[in-house]
């Protein structure tokens, strides 16, 4: 019979550190889903011509900015939270 979940984990694995985990899991996959579909719907309204071409170009090119911007952001963010000096 398998015991319970603590014996098989290092100490400083609790619950609450995997719920907070399971719970972060779950914040990526629904904001992956809600993407997606965003695409998913863009794409949608490329192909069936509901959007105007100039419009088109100016929302993919905002994407991809927002995109470089939150990369440029997350790097100093990443190097300050994996940093010793506080």
């Amino acid at each position: 019979m398998i015991g319970p979940l603590e014996h098989y984990l290092p100490n400083q694995a609790t619950k609450t550190t995997l719920y907070h985990a399971v719970r972060w899991g779950l914040r990526v996959y629904i904001v992956s889903l809600l993407v997606t579909g965003a695409y998913s719907a863009l794409w949608i309204a490329e192909l069936a011509g509901i959007i105007p071409e100039a419009w088109l170009s100016t929302i993919w090119l905002a994407i991809a900015a927002m995109g470089v911007i939150f990369l440029v952001l997350l790097i100093p963010l990443f190097h300050t939270s994996r940093s010793t000096k506080r």
